[in-house]
């Protein structure tokens, strides 16, 4: 199985889009109010600093999945205690945006279906894609669904210029002041993109140099479009109203209207949404399962992966009526101490001890 450049560009850009459409703007306005794009802005910039660190542990070890190379630096026992917290956050991603996708769905266009039958078709067709072709077929999907899916995104920011007012951003920072801005951008920022994904997909790449420069592209596209959406719902809604949306991105839609003639293109935005998170929850699968194959020495990886899809269907209904469960994307741990863990000291420490490891053998 390999991904070329191309197909990883569209692979890290459209599951970047769909985690930066679905929850960094609501929280980020919920704290910094109209100056939350500068805190998408913030956030963005730190993440793609962690694409960068991540992205030199992975030319240290072109050859290797995160769950081999991470026991050659760490030691057997302790690298497969480490590599847990990236299971773990692979998890969480995948449930996060399974259970949005199916709200989303149920709100939007199934009101009266239960939400058990939206989630089991949805994630029967992702385990299904992955089961038949691994990261090839998902890759390839990518690179037809995301050149429309990038494009019709980037051109509904600026469909609605008669109800955009500048002046809902203003005043710039006196309001606010630099820590509600970064307290803004520390709760949001570790929902915005996945540099953690490259630790797993780099190994499938053709060519490293070439999916390193799409790696970092598509990093940067997904980072642009989030802040013109932060300044888009600001400059339609106001930070009020921005705050109260459930899905603040798809709300945009429902305010155009040009000329009175084009409306309702929600109706575009709905199935290209639902196929980006396609592509987000099949790169998650795979990569969890194909991680979890190598860790535990099961041959198989696709029988982890339909494991794993009965797994996560078992969450996700007994989260929605665990109330507490429900509110983990808010907890105190995942901000402050698990998300810092695995975005900022595992790949520092792996990168530190690469370098070192790399100067030891020019020496000798």
């Amino acid at each position: 199985m390999k991904v070329s450049g191309y197909q990883m560009f569209w692979l890290i850009c459209i599951s970047s889009i769909i985690v930066v459409s679905y929850l960094p703007i609501h929280l980020a306005a919920e704290h910094a109010r109209q100056h939350c794009w500068i805190s998408i802005l913030l956030g963005g910039l730190v993440m793609m600093a962690v694409t960068w660190v991540m992205l030199r542990v992975c030319m240290q070890n072109k050859d290797k999945t995160i769950v081999v190379f991470i026991k050659d630096l760490l030691g057997t026992v302790l690298g497969k205690i480490i590599v847990i917290v990236y299971f773990l956050l692979w998890f969480l991603q995948m449930s996060t945006i399974a259970k949005g996708n199916a709200e989303f769905v149920n709100l939007v266009l199934m009101h009266n279906t239960p939400m058990i039958i939206i989630l089991l078709f949805m994630l029967f067709l992702v385990a299904y894609a992955v089961y038949k072709g691994g990261i090839t077929t998902v890759s390839r999907c990518a690179e037809v669904i995301g050149p429309i899916f990038v494009f019709t995104l980037f051109i509904q920011l600026f469909l609605n210029p008669q109800d955009m007012e500048v002046t809902r951003v203003l005043p710039i920072y006196s309001d606010s002041g630099w820590l509600k801005i970064l307290k803004g951008a520390l709760h949001s920022y570790t929902y915005m993109v996945d540099p953690s994904i490259i630790l797993m997909l780099f190994f499938f790449a053709e060519n490293k140099q070439t999916a390193s420069r799409a790696i970092l592209w598509g990093t940067g596209v997904s980072m642009i479009w989030g802040v013109l959406a932060a300044l888009a719902l600001l400059f339609v809604t106001g930070p009020d109203i921005a705050t109260q949306l459930v899905i603040p991105v798809y709300s945009l839609t429902k305010f155009i209207s040009i000329l009175n003639f084009i409306q309702n293109i929600d109706a575009l935005y709905i199935p290209l949404w639902v196929f980006g998170a396609f592509i987000k929850l099949a790169v998650s699968l795979f990569i969890l399962s194909y991680g979890l194959s190598e860790w535990t020495g099961i041959r198989n990886w696709k029988y982890i992966a339909c494991g794993m899809t009965v797994i996560l269907l078992t969450f996700l209904i007994y989260s929605s009526y665990n109330i507490q469960i429900s509110y983990t994307l808010k907890s105190t741990f995942l901000v402050r101490i698990f998300y810092p863990f695995a975005y900022f000291a595992i790949p520092l420490t792996l990168w530190t001890i690469g370098s070192m490891k790399k100067r030891r053998k020019l020496s000798v």
